[in-house]
């Protein structure tokens, strides 16, 4: 066990998922412990194992891989910095997209996320899984990028100790190839949030040699045959949390503290029904009529050869001087110009006449495998619904999904995932939790509101509130809009990770004190944090 009174001497980073608000966070985050230092080092250099999430992997995958490769802090804060203010990943991700060159030679699917794959490439520092692979030369010994599979609904964790992957599907020949796979491609697979992007595709597009031994005989497994679909580890884990347990399990001594750094939020918008909610009111085109109104326009009509017919005629007649007995060089011109016409339309007519036969043939075929005989006659009654009822139906459908998968069900898996640190004894007191919303001064939807620690002298000032709330409003995107330029959303959101960290590492020290755990180093730390949390109260921003 580690020593009780030392709690601090090995720390698990926890990053969150949530685009470039859960990626600036966590860089405020680190960029604090960096600052703050406990035992004549930065406090950072006690953190042992990082777990991250989406937008927390863009960070973290960085931050691991300058730890890794020998980079100064400084380095790796400036590059990340510049990444995020110059906000040129989906412009790059687009174009690469685009371009058709691109892809030829490489066995890549084309797709969005491959893009950003590829836009990362370039824009983040390169390198393979392989630079985790020496987890004692230095403070940082286990690293875990989540993204979810689509074959068993499990993490799927890259990671440098424990079980690449997940269980069912791990193999020695997995585990000999992890070091080949692309970080880019990691960053993009744990942050290809779902109706954002498509899944990547496992180990298709994460190796570029498709001839090697290994990479032909992982194919030839069953599982491996057909691809599987990797997505955002936040779909069922947006914490990172049940991979740091994992971990902590793991080591022969466990983490003397597991910080949680959350950008989520157990907040949600009230679903809201449409406008329209009792439909038109009164009768308006209906499927079936709007459907046969298309169909008749693309229907072979006889008028196509009168007009070829007329302008044959028109020509033939002329040539035999029946006008006035002579022919007539305008007469060439319309008859020639009916003629075209009418055998354009009898080209066209006949092409859509066909089309028409075989849009009835694959409607009919689909509506008949894919309706179950039972439900046939109640199905068939929709194409006689009015359209504006029918548009009504399928958007409430289709924002009431939305809901479910986006808000409904992450808070659920993140109530359940907070679980595993708060209602288990082994973790009493070794537990903090660090998010966005914790000081914007705004009180839940649930009714819960921040009750500051009455040991913290000054309570946050109207300063922090309004730079929290700044960092905290903002949606999960991977770019920055006018508006966030406005208020100066990335340098409040950097802010907001480190007065946050700064807050929460105070009460933490103030809960161990009442536990009875104390020491000189502790009592020396929170002096010193005391400080910085007055000097946060005057001007948030001034450590950024």
């Amino acid at each position: 066990m580690n020593d009780v009174n030392d709690p601090l001497s090995s720390i698990g980073l926890c990053f969150s998922g949530g685009g470039y608000r859960a990626a600036a966070f966590s860089l405020g985050v680190l960029s604090y412990l960096h600052r703050i230092h406990y035992e004549e080092a930065p406090l950072l250099e006690q953190v042992e194992a990082l777990s991250t999430v989406s937008g927390g992997t863009i960070t973290g995958v960085c931050y691991a891989h300058s730890t890794y490769t020998a980079g100064s802090f400084e380095d790796f804060y400036s590059a990340f910095y510049r990444f995020l203010d110059e906000d040129l990943l989906l412009e790059k991700a687009l174009n690469k997209l685009e371009d058709h060159g691109f892809w030829k030679g490489i066995p890549k699917k084309r797709s969005l996320i491959n893009a950003f794959a590829s836009a990362y490439e370039e824009m983040l520092p390169s390198g393979t899984f392989k630079a985790f692979d020496r987890p004692g030369a230095i403070h940082l010994k286990d690293v875990c990028f989540n993204a979810t599979d689509f074959a068993y609904g499990l993490a799927f964790r890259f990671q440098n100790s424990g079980y690449f992957g997940n269980k069912p599907l791990y193999s020695p020949t997995l585990n000999t190839l992890k070091g080949n796979i692309r970080l880019s491609d990691v960053i993009a697979s744990s942050s290809c949030f779902p109706f954002g992007f498509e899944p990547m595709i496992f180990p298709d597009d994460y190796f570029g040699d498709h001839t090697s031994e290994h990479y032909r005989e992982l194919k030839q497994k069953e599982k491996y045959r057909h691809g599987i679909g990797l997505m955002d580890g936040g779909i069922v884990d947006n914490q990172g949390i049940g991979s740091m347990v994992n971990i902590d399990k793991r080591r022969k001594s466990p983490l003397g503290t597991i910080i949680v750094c959350d950008v989520g939020s157990y907040n949600m918008d009230q679903w809201e029904q449409a406008a329209d909610s009792k439909g038109t009111g009164k009768p308006g085109k209906t499927l079936n009529r709007l459907l046969s109104n298309v169909l008749r326009l693309l229907k072979f009509k006889w008028y196509y050869w009168g007009t070829a017919l007329a302008g044959v005629l028109l020509v033939g007649l002329n040539s035999m001087n029946l006008f006035f007995s002579r022919s007539w060089d305008f007469l060439y011109v319309a008859g020639g110009l009916l003629t075209g016409v009418g055998l354009v339309l009898m080209v066209i007519g006949s092409f859509t006449t066909l089309l028409r036969a075989g849009i009835k043939i694959f409607m009919n075929n689909l509506y008949q495998k894919n309706v179950p005989k039972e439900l046939v006659d109640d199905v068939a009654t929709f194409q006689k619904l009015d359209i504006a009822l029918v548009r009504r139906m399928l958007a409430e459908r289709l924002t009431s999904a939305v809901t479910m998968i986006s808000e409904v069900f992450l808070n659920q898996i993140r109530r359940l995932n907070y679980r595993l640190l708060y209602e288990k004894e082994a973790y009493k007191h070794r537990a903090v939790t660090s998010t966005v919303y914790q000081l914007n001064g705004v009180k839940s939807t649930l009714g819960i509101g921040f009750k500051p620690n009455q040991g913290i002298r000054p309570s946050p000032s109207p300063k922090i509130q309004e730079s929290s709330l700044i960092a905290s409003q903002m949606p999960t995107t991977l770019w920055w809009d006018d508006d966030d330029r406005s208020v100066n959303r990335l340098e409040n959101l950097i802010a907001c990770g480190q007065f946050t960290t700064c807050y929460n590492l105070m009460d933490y020290i103030l809960t161990l004190k009442n536990s009875g755990v104390s020491s000189a180093a502790l009592d020396k730390l929170f002096d010193d944090l005391h400080e910085d949390w007055k000097e946060f109260n005057n001007s948030p921003r001034k450590f950024v």
